[in-house]
Order: structure tokens, then sequence, then C-alpha cells
């Protein structure tokens, strides 16, 4: 009966977990829009103009916040599915990643706004490094805790980090190129999203 009792109350955790992140990753996604504004009683000119200097680059880095969110949502989603039990420790990992989560939309509208600035291309790569951190922090505790499903073997667990590990490298890289005042530096962050996406995961982990 204790064994049963314990099961049911980590897994109660889990959905807690998993209902909180869903929450305010949703909400996170939603602010990313906010940025997007066109100004009133502009006439063709005024509102071409607006539209390249202004709207374009805004949605790209919209685009961009959206997927790289998106690419987190899908590994905590992933993560959390091979999670049978969590714990104090592991609760709180997961709050201060999602505390960073929710500064991407200003790291996101500050980029958006400083398109080609150094300082705004090193704050948005620092608010991923750190989010990519805890994210990493949260894996690797639950693994040593051995919190993780069993089937998921060692070398499932490295194809796991290296997802993570990989795009803080790029981020990391990125910032002494940003000092360089290269416009195509933004570009950059459509690196990682290769390794988070396209970085192969196998049946066996996402059955």
């Amino acid at each position: 009966m204790d064994s049963l009792r314990e099961r049911r109350l980590a897994s109660l955790d889990v959905k807690r977990i998993q209902s909180l992140t869903d929450a305010v990753f949703a909400i996170v996604i939603t602010i990313l829009s906010l940025s997007l504004v066109v100004p009133a009683n502009e006439n063709d000119e005024g509102l071409r103009r607006f539209l390249w200097d202004q709207i374009l680059p805004k949605l790209f880095i919209f685009f961009l916040g959206f997927i790289i969110v998106g690419a987190y949502w899908v590994d905590t989603h992933y993560n959390h599915h091979h999670i049978l039990k969590v714990d104090k420790m592991s609760i709180w990992l997961n709050i201060f990643f999602l505390m960073f989560i929710c500064l991407i939309p200003f790291s996101s509208g500050f980029l958006a706004n400083y398109l080609y600035s150094s300082i705004s291309v090193i704050i948005y790569s620092i608010n991923l490094i750190i989010v990519s951190s805890w994210h990493l922090a949260m894996l690797i505790y639950s693994w040593k805790r051995k919190f993780i499903h069993p089937h998921i073997d060692k070398k499932l667990y490295r194809n796991m980090i290296l997802r993570i590990v990989l795009p803080i490298a790029v981020y990391l890289m990125i910032i002494p190129v940003s000092l360089l005042r290269t416009p195509w530096v933004v570009y950059l962050f459509l690196l990682p999203l290769f390794f988070q996406i396209f970085f192969g995961r196998s049946k066996k982990e996402v059955g």
C-alpha cells in the first residue's frame, strides 16, 4: 500500500509540473507577438518604410523566438514524458528554468528593437544560455536520481544531453562574433535549431 501511494504521489507531482510548464510556455509564446505594433495615421510611403525598416525585422525575430521557445517546449515535453517521479529539488530546477523562459519575450523584444546592436545580441544569447543550462541541470539531476524511465539508456541519455549542449556552444560562440558588429550575426541563432529540431531521436526514445 505504501509503495502504491508513493507512486500515485509521484505521478501527481509530474503532472502538475507538466501543467505549469505548458501554461508558462503558452503565455510566453503569446507575449512574443506583442512587439508587433503598426503605427496609426501613416501614409502609403510611411507604411512602406515602416514595413521594411521595422515590421519585417521584428517579424523575423518573432518567428525566431517562437521556434526557439517551441523547441524548448518540445524537449521539455519529451523529458517530462520519460520522468517517472520528481522531488523538491527537481521541482525548483523546473521553476528556475521557467523563470528564464519568461525572460525570452524581453530579450527577444530588445533584439527586435536593436537588431544590429551587439548588446542586444549578447543579452539574447545569455538568456538562451541560462535557459539551456537550467534545462541541462534538470535532465542531469533526473538521470542521477534515477527518476527517468529505465528504457532511456546511456546512449539515449547522451543524445538528449547533446541536443542541449550543442546549442549552448553556439550561443557562446555568438557572443564574441557579435562584438565584430556583423549584421548577419543574428542569423546564427538559427543554427542551434538544427540540433534541437533535426538532431535525431530514436523510436525507442519517443515511444
